[in-house]
């Protein structure tokens, strides 16, 4: 059987390099098992031809470089949007006929159920796997995402369905799994440099909104309430963040407590480049969305697992996940600025450990070999 990892979100987005890597460890993982895989991504319209050309030329270059364009199907559709089932597409990697020939004995492990019905009929299995837990089953509630028309339902929300957690599970089996990270491909880190840093969006113009509930999905106001921590911890740190030129409170308030501000398009915008701003970090420091906060689905960051990864300790904030986890020198969640604060000076007290128990931590829960064997005995694959 093969295995498909169905996407819609990165080819979409050429400037995005962290995006890239979602899908990619998967493939990864899956390669190294010795599994036939190969990544499904859609491209629908960006709205002129031009545009569409450079994200195909980007994402098919950025596959070479990378080592797996012989792994990569893209599915380009020159007209209409995600809604409807398209009327014209063009293929790269692998011919329509014979996809839906192999598909035919294949399972399709579909990202945020970015490939719709039209295509993911032609597989034998398909696993809907949330990736964005808690605002995904609330959208779910009003939108067709395609909960309860996969084989199986997974989600990296490891605390849904437990009594702090507020969102339902709606009757839907959902079946919790970690995100996976490919140990391997962060194996060589270097030497750890000077400042904690995030690659983040600081908008992202989205919202949930659960039994008169909301539920924030954007970091601005996240961020804001940590404004302090650079004179509190006495290390720094960077947001390669995308706030805007004009958005002057904001970077002036920033900068006056002590942050740096990274374009995230110029320092991350490739995934070497992503993967380079990663390692080149003393650690991570990073806040969630509001919305998992308050929502305490336990979910974790694919960012943070390349940090963890490449060996650089991260303190990021609770949504959940800590209650599923070892506790390690190389991962602290903080809840408050004085726990964060607490946090960044236990790693910096012995850094060298904190480093290892990072990395460790990614080997033993995180990695490829652990994860995605986990997450194909769920998926029935």
């Amino acid at each position: 059987m093969s295995v498909f990892v169905g996407s819609a979100f990165v080819a979409q987005y050429p400037e995005g390099g962290g995006n890239f890597w979602v899908p990619l460890q998967y493939v990864l993982g899956l390669r190294a098992l010795g599994l036939d895989a190969y990544w499904l991504e859609l491209l629908w319209t960006r709205g002129s031809e031009a545009r569409d050309r450079l994200c195909i030329e980007t994402f098919l270059a950025h596959c070479e470089r990378l080592g797996v364009r012989d792994r990569v199907v893209l599915v380009h559709v020159p007209e209409g949007s995600p809604s409807r089932a398209p009327e014209r597409t063009e293929w790269y990697g692998m011919p329509e006929v014979a996809l839906r020939e192999r598909a035919r004995d294949s399972l399709l492990l579909n990202l945020a159920d970015r490939v719709g019905p039209w295509l993911r009929s032609a597989f034998a299995r398909t696993a809907l796997v949330d990736i964005d837990p808690g605002l995904f089953q609330i959208w779910a509630r009003e939108y067709d995402l395609g909960v309860g028309a996969h084989d199986v339902h997974l989600t990296i929300g490891r605390n849904l369905g437990a009594p702090d957690c507020p969102v339902p599970r709606a009757a839907v089996p959902w079946v919790p799994v970690w995100p996976p990270v490919h140990v391997d491909a962060w194996a060589d880190s270097g030497t750890p440099g000077e400042q904690y840093t995030t690659v983040t969006q600081w908008w992202s113009g989205e919202y949930a909104f659960l039994e008169g509930a909301g539920y924030d999905c954007n970091k601005r106001s996240a961020f804001l309430e940590m404004v302090e921590l650079p004179a509190k911890a006495e290390v720094p740190f960077e947001l390669a963040a995308n706030i805007t030129p004009g958005e002057t409170e904001d970077r002036d308030l920033l900068h006056r407590h002590g942050w740096l501000i990274a374009d995230p398009a110029r320092v991350a915008g490739t995934p070497t480049a992503y993967r380079r701003y990663v390692q080149a970090s003393r650690g991570e420091f990073s806040c969630a969305k509001p919305g998992y906060v308050k929502a305490r689905l336990g979910w974790i960051s694919d960012r943070t697992l390349c940090y963890l990864a490449s060996g650089r300790p991260c303190v990021v904030q609770a949504t959940g996940a800590e209650a599923w986890l070892p506790e390690s020198g190389g991962l602290r969640f903080f809840r408050t600025l004085d726990e964060a604060v607490d946090g960044l000076h236990e790693i910096e007290r012995d850094y060298g450990a904190a480093s290892r128990a990072a990395r460790a931590l990614a080997q033993e829960v995180f990695d490829t070999h652990v994860t995605i064997p986990a997450l194909l005995r769920a998926a029935g694959g």
